[in-house]
């Protein structure tokens, strides 16, 4: 795929100089930036969040999680929540799901972006295909869109006493399947990294400590119970809660991961909202 003419045609239009590169398809900003090879604090994520339907975009680090009380603050709007797919998909629909650029689409959406942006001298975004990524220089783009500016991300301090900002290690040896759960998890505000085999999620859990895993019982290099056992030997990761997502739905493999320890059980497919309310009761109780 290329980037589409509308895309180009808005850059063009304000007079933004922008570079073009492609890749394999991705469905979410932490896939974008392994795609690309850069930081996540390089790569601008949108957040969508829905004020009395209509769009208010919020650009972040896609490392960063939405702080979504702030948002609600800032613009003094008490009754805020966060856009659904489908809301997005009806919203933009030119872009494919989780490829919106941070660029003014519409005449009601607002756009705000956090202030850790402002120190970069390039930004990363989608250009509204899961295969392309445009590099622009910040003040360019920034003089262009005009955002409004503020701290939108749970602060960096947070994270140090355990209150945020939240990541989620996918565990799924199917790329669709694991881009979309990223997807999913990135529009709840929620910092995502997915990996396909077993050997890729024991270095990422060791490395990134993530706040919880969806694991995957059958990957292509290991069993995902033997992963599990593996995952509790390593003293600094042994106590991430660990949400087992599988599509086996049998008894003997529901009471040996019980037997195991592992946090929850959800079978193939599930409704997103199941998971969502899972994971966040987890990591609540690993805060407590």
């Amino acid at each position: 795929m290329s980037v589409p003419h509308w895309c180009r045609r808005i850059l063009d239009h304000y007079g933004v100089a922008y570079q073009e590169h492609h890749h394999p398809p991705v469905c979410s900003a932490s896939h974008l930036a392994h795609a690309e090879h850069v930081p996540g604090s390089r790569v601008a994520k949108t957040v969508f969040v829905n004020a009395e339907g209509h769009p208010v975009a919020v650009v972040l680090p896609a490392s960063a999680q939405l702080d979504l009380a702030r948002v609600e603050a800032v613009l003094g709007e008490p009754n805020l929540r966060l856009a659904n797919e489908a809301e997005i998909t009806r919203w933009f629909k030119g872009c494919q799901p989780g490829a919106v650029p941070p660029l003014r689409l519409r005449s009601d959406e607002r756009i705000l972006m956090d202030r850790s942006l402002a120190h970069l001298g390039h930004l990363v975004f989608p250009a509204g295909t899961q295969e392309d990524a445009l590099y622009v220089r910040f003040r360019d783009w920034y003089r262009a869109i005009r955002p409004g500016v503020g701290r939108f991300s749970v602060p960096a301090a947070h994270q140090a006493n355990g209150e945020g900002p939240l990541s989620v290690l996918v565990v799924e040896d199917e790329a669709d399947t694991n881009q979309l759960l990223c997807m999913l998890l990135e529009q709840e505000g929620l910092a995502c990294r997915g990996v396909e085999q077993a050997s890729q999620a024991l270095e990422a859990a060791t490395n990134d400590r993530p706040s919880a895993i969806l694991l995957d019982l059958m990957l292509p290099d290991m069993s995902g119970l033997d992963l599990y056992q593996q995952l509790r030997r390593v003293g600094s990761i042994r106590r991430i809660p660990v949400i087992i997502v599988t599509a086996l739905d049998d008894e003997a493999s529901r009471r040996r991961s019980k037997q195991l320890g592992a946090d929850a059980y959800l079978t193939k497919p599930f409704q997103p909202q199941e998971l969502i309310s899972e994971l966040r009761g987890l990591l609540a109780d690993a805060r407590v």
